[in-house]
């Protein structure tokens, strides 16, 4: 793993304070700490995907308040460094951070050295390919679990990467060879059921009691179906309905846009921007339709803002299905044309939500 270390020192003062999301110095120190952590326990994949995060979010910290600061040069050239050694894909990734790796690779394809330049044009010409062809990216994010697979030697982490990948493969496109490769790869006994997180996990086992109950799959698949319940039936933390990953009270704190923050050209709090909802929806209730278009475009334009700010905001998905549904009920060009971007963020940088799993299946 890469680190630029010519930034540790600008950072080795600062005063200890409250993690605050959008703070870059707080950020950065979090980023050092995940590097010092994953060094310490020699780079395992699910170590190297914790600091890809922070580095993430202190490049989109500096991104977004501190654009003019020599070290956004540096970040940027980390996040280049860090997405390309783990075949970053927005739709497996977790951070929503696409915008910010895209505007990274930007930056560094026309800033840093030879070597980067060429390693920032690669990653911005691959990430911004899948954009308007769910197929490509599904396909794309396959390939990249695979390789992240080989590259760490089957490590656990990875291997679940793989299911994580298939199923929001299948959920994007309704691909049926994604779910066979879903079956294929969760009947591996190598591969830790257990470490498989939900939603996927609940996923995984609803394909596999399918293929053994309905038409439309292979032998293969059942045959694999077949294994996966074995392997369910005898491993005890498998026989669990559901698991819960509990949040500590301390970063639930700093993942969730604080009830007084404002976003957009406008202002808006989170609960202005739900008020907002509720406003223009009922004027195009009565008919106004087109005459709503500027403000549905300013609510868009908070939302971006808020998701930038708070991309780990957990209220964020139910938001933009909301904002999706109104940009298409208001229905000129320009809110369609926001509308599908609002669509693309949620169906892939927000994959594992209910609210895209609602907008996938409808």
């Amino acid at each position: 793993m890469v680190l630029a270390t010519s930034l540790w020192g600008s950072f080795a003062a600062l005063p200890a304070r409250a993690a605050i999301e959008t703070d870059p110095e707080v950020l950065y120190q979090t980023m050092r700490r995940a590097y010092d952590e994953g060094a310490g326990k020699g780079w395992p994949f699910a170590s190297e995907l914790y600091y890809q995060s922070t580095v993430f979010d202190a490049g989109r910290a500096y991104s977004l308040f501190r654009p003019d600061d020599a070290q956004y040069g540096e970040v940027a050239i980390l996040t280049v460094d860090v997405a390309t050694q783990l075949h970053y894909n927005p739709l497996v990734n977790n951070d929503a951070a696409l915008w910010y790796v895209l505007e990274a690779s930007d930056w560094v394809s026309k800033n840093a050295d030879v070597q980067h330049v060429a390693e920032a044009k690669a990653l911005l010409q691959r990430t911004s390919a899948g954009e308007n062809d769910p197929n490509f990216l599904a396909q794309q994010a396959e390939q990249d679990a695979l390789a992240n697979a080989a590259d760490f030697h089957r490590d656990g982490d990875a291997l679940v990467e793989l299911i994580v990948t298939d199923v929001r493969a299948y959920n994007l496109t309704h691909d049926a060879q994604y779910r066979s490769l879903l079956l294929d790869h969760a009947a591996d006994p190598t591969l830790p059921l257990v470490r498989v997180p939900d939603p996927e996990s609940t996923e995984m086992f609803s394909i596999a009691e399918r293929a053994l109950t309905e038409a439309g799959f292979s032998e293969a698949d059942r045959a694999n179906a077949r294994t996966i319940k074995y392997r369910r039936d005898h491993t005890p933390e498998l026989k669990l309905i559901g698991r819960v990953s509990a949040i500590p009270r301390e970063l639930r704190l700093t993942r969730t846009a604080p009830a007084d923050e404002y976003f957009g050209n406008l202002k808006m709090s989170p609960l202005g921007v739900h008020n907002e909802v509720v406003r223009i929806n009922k004027y195009l209730d009565v008919g106004w339709g087109a005459q709503m278009a500027s403000d549905a475009l300013q609510l868009d334009s908070s939302v971006e803002d808020w998701q930038k700010q708070y991309p780990h905001d957990f209220t964020l998905p139910r938001n933009l299905l909301d904002l999706y549904k109104l940009l298409m009920r208001v229905a000129t060009p320009t809110t369609r044309e926001a509308a599908t971007r609002v669509k693309y963020l949620l169906l892939v940088q927000y994959a594992n939500s209910p609210q895209a799993q609602e907008l996938s299946a409808s």
